[in-house]
């Protein structure tokens, strides 16, 4: 697309008599793709493999910058440092392979970047010179001199600024023709509203001239239909129906859409990987409407769940739930019903953290929240639960064995003898999520059969 702008120019340049010269080839701005990354680490990834894939003839300008700025942090090498960090490597491979991937020591886990990429053949003089023809890459470049902008939702959002900021600034995203959305899910435990605000500005009509040439500009454009020529590429690990319904509300192209989807097989279910012997009920909790769900599960928790809980004065258990605006609800149940609790959030300080789960361990406090994005960015292991209730599913699946394995873990073998439990609160609304931790054939039974109660041992 650029050597076609480059060669257009010079035949226009050239030209004597441009009136009969339709070249229909630009947009009102130069950047036409947008790739959406949730992590600097990931950024530096995606973009390496991209330049790995150019020939050697190809030159890249501030590539040490770029490792410097996104690529993996250097490691203290003294001896004392490497003590630590061998005791400190052991934690964190206990936490898995992709929560290292992401949030290692040496991974660069800023959620907050941008960065314009320029791209060119070689200039003409160079080939006269005697090196081969090759693409000319630009990293750091001004955004309205890119070819490609790179950003996490978060960094975007602030650059483009509310609309009656002074500096608010979105014509660039004005001809976007291809918007990538890598790692929807790691973009979704970060911050998904993030996301949906970046469509509000893109392919909208330019405020401001640019130095555009308005006799080259595409007419779909200069119509207000760049939203129906635009290619909108979204990827993720599993299916959400947030991320489903911004698909839904902004793909728009005319050559259609298309979704494929990856079916979770019973034997590739996340539940084989429970390894505690426990009893493991899930209970479909009634609900007539997807906007009501919360009000239903709240209501379900607190007539048939909590008043147990009250009832039998029963200890050590652990309440996973899903989404902070879930366990606020609940936290304020819980504080109405004059219950003793403590909670592990995203939001709470280490020291606030450390001192709940060890309260929560000795028995000193008989309830303890967890949050599903404190899991994710954290990864811990809540040692004294024996009974563990799934206030809703979690979105990846791989939580759903990584919090039952945790039952009687740090618990003293007098009180391991005792029973243990496990139950799972769902809806028929979290089809999606229930396939990835009981498979295909089992979600369809659980969430459309006439029985609510279902039984799994392991």
């Amino acid at each position: 697309c650029r050597g076609r702008i480059l060669r257009n120019n010079k035949v226009i340049k050239e030209a004597e008599d441009t009136s009969d010269i339709a070249a229909k080839d630009q947009g009102y701005t130069r950047p036409s793709v947008l790739i959406i990354l949730p992590t600097r680490g990931v950024c530096h990834s995606f973009l390496s493999s991209m330049i790995r894939l150019l020939d050697d003839a190809s030159v890249v300008e501030n590539m040490d910058r770029f490792d410097a700025e996104y690529g993996p942090e250097q490691m203290d090498d003294t001896e004392g440092a490497q003590s630590i960090n061998a005791r400190r490597k052991a934690v964190l491979e206990s936490k898995g392979r992709e929560w290292n991937s992401l949030f290692a020591d040496e991974v660069n886990s800023d959620d907050d970047f941008k960065l314009g990429v320029a791209l060119s053949p070689k200039a003409v003089k160079e080939i006269e010179k005697g090196s081969r023809s090759g693409i000319s890459v630009k990293l750091y470049s001004d955004f309205y001199k890119s070819d490609i902008i790179v950003a996490s939702p978060l960094a975007l959002k602030a650059a483009v600024g509310q609309e009656d900021d002074e500096g608010h600034d979105i014509d660039y995203l004005s001809s976007i023709e291809i918007c990538f959305i890598a790692n929807s899910d790691i973009l979704l435990m970060q911050n998904w509203d993030n996301v949906k605000d970046v469509f509000t500005s893109v392919n909208k009509q330019p405020e401001n001239n640019n130095d555009t040439d308005f006799s080259r500009v595409r007419e779909y454009l200069l119509a207000g239909q760049a939203k129906h020529w635009r290619q909108l590429l979204v990827f993720s690990k599993f299916s959400d129906p947030s991320i489903l319904s911004t698909f839904k509300h902004n793909a728009a192209s005319i050559a259609g859409v298309m979704k494929v989807r990856r079916r979770v097989l019973t034997h590739e279910a996340s539940l084989i990987d429970v390894i505690v012997p426990t009893k493991q009920v899930f209970q479909r909790v009634p609900c007539d409407s997807f906007s009501l769900q919360g009000q239903s599960r709240l209501d379900y928790f607190k007539k048939h769940v909590l008043s147990q809980i009250q009832r039998s004065n029963q200890k050590h258990t652990m309440i996973f739930v899903p989404s902070y605006f879930e366990f606020v609800s609940l936290r304020n149940l819980l504080l109405k019903e004059n219950e003793s609790f403590v909670s592990v959030t995203e939001y709470a300080r280490v020291s606030e953290v450390s001192r709940g789960r060890a309260r929560f361990l000795q028995g000193r406090k008989p309830i303890l929240l967890y949050t599903g994005r404190a899991h994710y960015f954290s990864r811990h292991t809540i040692k004294g639960a024996k009974h563990i209730i799934f206030y809703g599913l979690p979105e990846h699946a791989e939580f759903y064995p990584d919090i039952v394995n945790m039952i009687n873990a740090g618990v003293n073998s007098d009180e391991e003898n005792g029973s243990s439990s496990c139950l799972v609160l769902f809806n028929k609304y979290e089809a999606h999520s229930l396939e990835r931790i009981c498979g295909k054939s089992n979600c369809e039974r659980m969430s459309k059969g006439k029985k609510a109660t279902f039984m799994f041992l392991s």
